[in-house]
């Protein structure tokens, strides 16, 4: 992939005519997770990893355009404490609070984090199983919650849960064959939630990676 044409098209289609370094390090995480992972995946995921398709970088990147307030660096959910407490805390689905096997002011500490932002203790646990397969060194998610902003961590993390269908059910495969549905892919991350949008963020993606000649 000539990765100096993919940020030439994105810097003047999608970034004003600028790129940061903080905008490059977070693509960069994502695009050497794409072509270099540290270990190739395994299982459901290697299964996946089979199927993917140009489109569904696309769709990853224009995700995190999205998601991230067009910074491209993983971030954290807004709002204050009391605001995550009454979201999160004391929710058994989430595993969050005593009573769930959690503990006491969970809502806050597993609030959402990442390129696409995952919340709640049930989830910090199974990703830092997820995420150690392909780094050993990273730490417990549940001790350090801010470790998942690693764009490292946090790549592993999107494509997992985008490439399995974890977040929501929905998986790239069910929308990105060989005609890409990029406007319903957004049931993969919040159904319904700026899809036009981020469909023709996806599509200029996918027109830099193919002149880029990026392959899958």
């Amino acid at each position: 992939m000539d990765k100096a044409v993919f940020y030439n098209v994105v810097r003047d289609r999608l970034f004003s005519g600028r790129l940061s370094q903080e905008q490059v390090d977070g693509m960069e995480a994502i695009l050497n997770f794409w072509e270099d992972p540290p270990i190739q995946p395994t299982g459901a995921f290697l299964e996946q990893w089979q199927r993917r398709t140009i489109s569904w970088l696309a769709y990853m990147l224009a995700t995190t355009y999205h998601e991230t307030a067009f910074t491209m660096q993983p971030i954290s959910e807004y709002g204050d404490i009391d605001y995550f407490r009454q979201l999160y805390c004391d929710r058994e689905d989430l595993g969050n609070g005593p009573a769930y096997g959690g503990e006491i002011d969970d809502g806050p500490r597993f609030k959402g984090r990442g390129y696409v932002q995952i919340t709640g203790r049930i989830n910090y646990t199974a990703m830092t199983a997820i995420v150690r397969e392909f780094y050993p060194e990273s730490p417990d998610f549940t001790v350090d919650p801010e470790a998942v902003k690693d764009p490292r961590y946090a790549a592993v993390i999107m494509f997992y849960g985008m490439f399995l269908g974890t977040f929501t059910g929905w998986a790239l495969a069910d929308y990105l064959g060989k005609t890409p549905d990029y406007r319903k892919a957004r049931n993969i991350i919040n159904p319904g939630d700026r899809a036009k949008e981020i469909a023709a963020y996806a599509e200029i993606f996918e027109e830099a990676l193919a002149k880029a000649k990026a392959i899958a």
